[in-house]
Order: structure tokens, then sequence, then C-alpha cells
């Protein structure tokens, strides 16, 4: 996960955050998070998550918006059914404020029951998500995450 083009994070960095694939020991797909996690300013009940998704296309600069979301973040730290819900856990992020700190993940496997129904050959191409933490109108992080559904043969898995 990379910080967003010409954009400083004055809150949190995420650019030695690797996200791949996994399986989970059931042999479910998962997605595999490790790396460090830096807070620069304690996370607040100000903060809201902006979460942005867009199909990459072969054209230029046509890119198709998908999805799109704000939601609290500290209202966000309940809701197991979030995606994140998971790397929270493991950070023991559970209560706001969130501290300046840096926290490490390694090997953080993730299930990703929460996005099965997009996990199909309707799905399939290159995305690009961007996770912005705002206050009001500001956005005070911007962090940029590329990834792929490619359709496999289960065989080939």
């Amino acid at each position: 996960m990379l910080s967003c083009e010409d954009f400083e994070n004055e809150v949190v960095n995420c650019d030695e955050l690797v996200l791949g694939s996994s399986k989970t020991d059931d042999g479910d797909d998962a997605a595999k998070l490790s790396g460090k996690i830096k807070t620069f300013k304690e996370i607040n009940t100000d903060y809201d998550i902006d979460v942005q998704i867009w199909k990459l296309l072969d054209l230029a600069d046509a890119d198709e918006f998908m999805y799109g979301c704000t939601i609290n973040f500290c209202q966000s730290l309940e809701d197991e059914d979030a995606p994140w819900y998971p790397v929270l856990q493991k950070l023991n992020i559970s209560s706001c404020p969130v501290e300046v700190t840096t926290f490490e993940v390694q090997g953080l496997t993730i299930s990703l029951d929460s996005v099965k129904d997009v996990m199909c050959h309707d799905f399939c191409g290159n995305y690009r998500v961007q996770i912005s933490f705002v206050h009001l109108t500001d956005k005070l992080s911007c962090h940029v995450l590329e990834l792929a559904i490619e359709e496999c043969d289960d065989e080939y898995d």
C-alpha cells in the first residue's frame, strides 16, 4: 500500500504495508498482510474513513468508478463485518482515541468472506482502492492499493 501521488500523509503512513494473496487454514482464498502502520496524530472520533474503488480499464484516463463509502472510523471499530476488523483486532485497536505509535503486522491472514460476492468471473480485472482519513472535508491521509481479481482453475490454484 502506498501513499497517493503528491500527497503528504498527516495522520497515517502505510507505505511499509504489503498485501498479498494467501489461503486460510481451510484452503479458502485469503489475503496476507505484513509490514508497518505508523500514526503521526491521535485518531479520534472526528475522523472518517473514505474508501473509493475504481476498475482499471485499458483506455487512458477512463477508469470506471465502482464503489465508494465514508464511515466514521471510531464507530466502525465495533463492526465485526467490516473488512478491516481482523486487522484492528490484531493491532489491539478496539476504541478511540488511537495513540501515536508504530503498529507491526507480520503474516496476518484475512478471510475474503466479506468480498466473496465480487470474487467471480464478472468482476475479473485490475482495481485501484483509495483509502483516506478525512476530517469534515479535509483529506488527512491518502493510501492506494492496486489489486487484481483473476479467474483461476481450481486445479492450478
